[in-house]
This record gives structure tokens, sequence and C-alpha cells, in this order.
């Protein structure tokens, strides 16, 4: 099941933004060398090492590679404000206190202080024969800090499957990343002081900011 959360969490995307796929959406690619480019693009999907693209002013719909791109800002059909995906290094600890990492796409919520909050969605149609799932189907949104300008830490994950030992890797994903900014989070965290409860995970950072913060 463990390996189940993994292959997820390789496949992030930031559909979960929009209701509706299988179109392209204006946007405005942010390349890596600081140039920019806007049109229509697909929604980032992890599954896809190149992104459609059509510039403003062409009909020619070209290929862009992922690796060149630092994010992509489309803007939101239901109300027209900016949505921006941004593709990152992620770290993440699941199995051991060994970080494992992987490039994928990632979405800022909010900043507060030394710590930016992303968060990313996933979705497993799971696998059917002709009468029934073999493998249900399952959706996960995955959570990550970001602590200055370190590499953003997957941190906390809500999945519609079951899966084991969760607490226990919601104790090494929280260790790995506060211990050393914050040990007494971590203590109180696994003395069950500090609770994540309908995927509020700004507990922990108002916890951060309260007890220890570099200025306070």
């Amino acid at each position: 099941m463990i390996s189940k959360i993994i292959k997820l969490l390789l496949f992030l995307a930031v559909a979960g933004s929009f209701t509706v796929k299988a179109q392209q959406f204006d946007a405005t690619l942010y390349f890596l060398d600081g140039s920019k480019r806007t049109g229509k693009a697909d929604i980032v999907s992890n599954e896809e090492n190149k992104l459609a693209f059509i510039e403003n002013g062409s009909k020619k719909k070209e290929k862009i590679k992922v690796s060149l791109l630092d994010k992509v800002e489309y803007i939101n059909p239901k109300n027209n404000l900016p949505v921006t995906a941004e593709y990152r290094e992620l770290i993440y600890y699941f199995l051991s206190d060994k970080p494992k990492s992987d490039y994928g796409w990632i979405r800022k919520i909010s900043t507060s202080g030394e710590i930016s909050t992303y968060v990313a969605y996933s979705y497993d149609g799971g696998v059917r024969d002709s009468y029934h799932y073999i493998v249900k189907p399952s959706e996960l949104t995955n959570f990550f800090f970001q602590y200055k300008n370190e590499k953003p830490h997957l941190i906390y994950f809500d999945n519609s499957m079951w899966t084991p030992n969760k607490k226990q890797v919601m104790r090494r994903l929280i260790k790995n990343f506060f211990t050393d900014i914050c040990p007494k989070l971590v203590s109180d965290f696994n003395d069950g002081k500090i609770q994540i409860k309908n995927n509020d995970v700004k507990v922990l950072i108002d916890y951060y900011e309260k007890n220890c913060r570099t200025n306070n």
C-alpha cells in the first residue's frame, strides 16, 4: 500500500484547481532561462514530460519540454484569477529517514514567515475488469512545506484509500522537516499535543511561528 502512495506522489498534478479537463487554458510559461511565452497550454501533469502549447498568434501546437520550465501560470476560466504551478524537486520520507526526491508540479497556497505551503492533487482511476474494479479509484492531496529557500518537503497527505502505518509515516515526515528548526514541535506532535484535523496543516505553521521562528 505504501508503494501505491509513492506511485501517486510521483504523479502529482494541479488539475484539482479546475473542474474542466481535456482542454487548453490561457497560460504563461516561465522558463528557467528567464524568458516567458503566452498562449494556451494543457494542464500540467507529472505523467507527461512535455507540455502541449500554442503561442498567441500561432496555430501550431508545440510540445515544450517540462525540464525547461520554472512555472506555468494559468487563468482559471471560472473566475479569471491566476493559478500557478511550479516545477520543483520534492523531498519526501516514507519507508526510512533517508530522503528520496523527484521533480513534480506543486501550487503555492500560502507563505507565513519562513515557511511556504504548497499543495498538489492526484487521482488514480483504478483498474477494472469487465464487471468490477480490481483496484478501486483513489484521490490524494499532498501538502509540502518549504523552509526559506530549501527544497519543498512532503509534510502531510490525505488519501481516500487505507494506508498502513500512516501515523508512523506522518511522524517521520514531520520529524525530518522540523527536527533542526523546531524540535519541540516534533516531540509535541509525537505526544499528541498537536493534531492535524480536516487537512489544516496551518496548525503546524502556527506552532512554529509562536515557538520557534528565528526572529522570535
